[in-house]
């Protein structure tokens, strides 16, 4: 909230007209209405008589706050991530102007600054948009990185290096990511849900038990699922095609917990484009394209029945596969698939 904000807020709570408190501080009731809009800021000499009037200390008339807790940035990030899908025209430039401001109200808070730029990422993922205003937010959830980064909040500072790091492998800057990655702690195995679950077992609370269990367990999957793609791909450029392979048929019966067919083939197509095999390729491709006009019941899997998960609303669908459609017809790797008849019939039943 800015100060505009806080003040017509506080005027509101106490009955005031803006013609009143313009009276009882000696100032006209238009600078009042300015200061409302946000077009102008009250003289300093005004601040303590002001905080005064509206019942307020200065720190909240100025909305100064060391700390957000963890609702307060779930519900910023919330409403950032509603205005983007609700907005269809310009919802992603919203969202965008809405990170800015939080980033420039918390220029400090690192966990704030690191889930900005993940929302930012994600949202250019999942909602296209020009290549000029793709690169724009790209460079802006760079920026937000490296301020958390240097943030005093050691985690996700520690987290938003692991995010530069993975962004400069990408784009093979390998020496800037070995900076980054000399500066992260070594792996620590050591972890406090493992304690709580132990705690909530011997208290007999078997919900909250059951719902850290399926957090850590859906966690560990995602990064089993990771190092399988890493290591069918490996496979492939040793020459080893079998193991690629029944590496990828694996990733499938795992992911296959998920009750989402899109992500259980995509370490198969992993291996398809390492291989230039255009026709596994084009199979896969269908495979995953309809899978996305399917609702995806997370909460059917026997493994997370206590974590709240919904069906994926329609919009992310669409979204998720114009996001493909898209690599396909940008990304390098996929070069070779685009003389092929099969992918003018893809585009043709998907686009």
């Amino acid at each position: 909230m800015q100060i505009k904000d806080r003040i017509r807020q506080k005027r509101k709570e106490l009955g005031y007209t803006q013609e009143q408190v313009a009276a009882r501080l000696g100032v006209t009731a238009p600078a009042v209405n300015k200061w409302e809009s946000g077009m102008t800021y009250p003289d300093i000499t005004l601040l303590p008589p002001l905080a005064r009037l509206l019942k307020t200390d200065l720190n909240t008339l100025l909305c100064f706050r060391e700390t957000l807790t963890k609702e307060d940035i779930a519900s910023i990030l919330n409403e950032i991530a509603q205005t983007a899908t609700k907005n269809k025209s310009d919802g992603i430039e919203k969202a965008f102007l809405m990170i800015q401001e939080k980033a420039r109200e918390y220029p400090g808070h690192g966990e704030l600054l690191y889930q900005l730029a993940a929302v930012l990422r994600g949202l250019t993922l999942m909602i296209p948009c020009e290549k000029n205003l793709y690169e724009k937010y790209g460079d802006y959830a760079r920026r937000l990185y490296e301020q958390a980064a240097d943030s005093t909040d050691v985690l996700y500072a520690n987290r938003a290096k692991y995010a530069l790091a993975s962004e400069k492998i990408q784009n093979n800057d390998f020496d800037g990511a070995n900076a980054l990655i000399a500066a992260l702690p070594d792996y620590e195995s050591l972890d406090k849900r493992l304690l709580l679950i132990s705690l909530y077992m011997k208290q007999n609370k078997n919900g909250e038990a059951s719902q850290l269990l399926e957090q850590k367990l859906s966690a560990s999957i995602q990064e089993v699922f990771l190092m399988l793609d890493q290591l069918a791909t490996a496979a492939v450029r040793e020459n080893d095609s079998r193991r690629a392979w029944e590496l990828a048929d694996y990733a499938q019966k795992i992911m296959g917990v998920y009750n989402w067919e899109y992500s259980a083939q995509s370490v198969a197509m992993s291996v398809a484009v390492e291989e230039r095999d255009a026709e596994k390729c084009f199979r896969i491709l269908e495979a995953m394209l309809a899978s996305l006009s399917k609702p995806c019941l997370l909460a059917d899997s026997i493994l997370f029945t206590h974590i709240k998960k919904n069906t994926f609303p329609v919009d992310f669908s669409q979204n998720l596969r114009n996001t493909l459609l898209e690599a396909l017809e940008k990304e390098e790797k996929f070069a070779f698939l685009r003389d092929k008849k099969e992918y003018f019939d893809l585009l043709s039943k998907y686009m």
